[in-house]
């Protein structure tokens, strides 16, 4: 009697052997791209969530300005085009710090800037001043000053980069980038506000860049400062529109620094209608 044998030949586990392995590259080929997708999905997410209050901290204080013909405002303009990061300094109606003793004051000087002393533990970091004030004092210092030019004059450390300030605070930790533009009352976007400054201003344009938490501990403060030197400042033949896709344009030709850090730089912008 003959006895019959049941089993795989050679070339079935051959076969066999290949469609496992396709099988297992194809699974790990999208555990992967799930895996970056989701990596990529929370460093956006890191991103805008420091970016979102910022925005909504800029557009309240905006729409708090005080707009008066005897009050002061410092932006930019012709006598101080601020090359590379923008700063901006004015007062707001918003209330500002309670001081050491006594009730909290019912206005600010608010000023906003991207940290440029390269010893400050702020260095390459975005910055809001809050100096609370009182409409009258007789403390030159902590009252309201009436007149033309009086806040660089009163408060230098408010229309500089640099000029440390006890009443800076970080408010943007991954943020290094900052400027603004002006949208005219006659649509034209500008580099520089009117001659009659903010009363021909109908909005202002911010632009940012921002870096992840993991992306930036990839980059020393000199290579966050290369990257703030190549994104160029705005011009008005770029539109409203083009500054961002300049800076993008500018971040995909770095040469020179982490690509993975790199990809970690994102761009935002937001347009803050100025009320009379």
């Amino acid at each position: 009697m003959r006895r019959s044998s049941s089993g795989f030949t050679l070339a079935e586990l051959l076969v066999s052997i290949t469609v496992l392995t396709i099988i297992v590259l194809l699974t790990s080929t999208m555990v992967h791209s799930a895996a970056d997708v989701i990596a990529l999905d929370t460093k956006k997410q890191d991103v805008e969530t420091q970016v979102r209050p910022v925005f909504d901290r800029i557009g309240l204080d905006l729409a708090r300005m005080v707009r008066r013909p005897d009050v002061d405002y410092y932006v930019k303009g012709p006598l101080d085009s601020e090359v590379g990061n923008d700063h901006i300094a004015f007062f707001c109606s918003t209330p500002g710090y309670y001081p050491s003793t006594g009730s909290q004051r019912p206005l600010s000087l608010v000023s906003y800037r991207i940290n440029s002393d390269s010893t400050s533990v702020s260095s390459n970091r975005m910055e809001r001043m809050g100096k609370g004030l009182l409409w009258n004092s007789s403390d030159a210092t902590a009252g309201m000053a009436f007149g033309l030019e009086k806040i660089a004059t009163n408060w230098p450390a408010a229309t500089s980069n640099s000029s440390p300030d006890s009443d800076y605070e970080l408010i943007g930790p991954q943020i290094f980038r900052f400027e603004y533009s002006y949208i005219l009352n006659t649509g034209i976007v500008s580099a520089f506000p009117g001659a009659n400054g903010l009363k021909e201003v109908s909005a202002i344009s911010v632009t940012i860049a921002a870096v992840d938490q993991k992306s930036q501990v990839l980059l020393s403060d000199v290579q966050l400062k290369a990257i703030i030197d190549s994104l160029p400042d705005f011009a008005p033949d770029m539109g409203l529109a083009g500054l961002a896709t300049s800076w993008q344009s500018a971040l995909n030709a770095t040469a020179g620094l982490p690509r993975t850090a790199i990809h970690g730089v994102r761009i935002y912008q937001k347009t803050f209608p100025m009320t009379p």
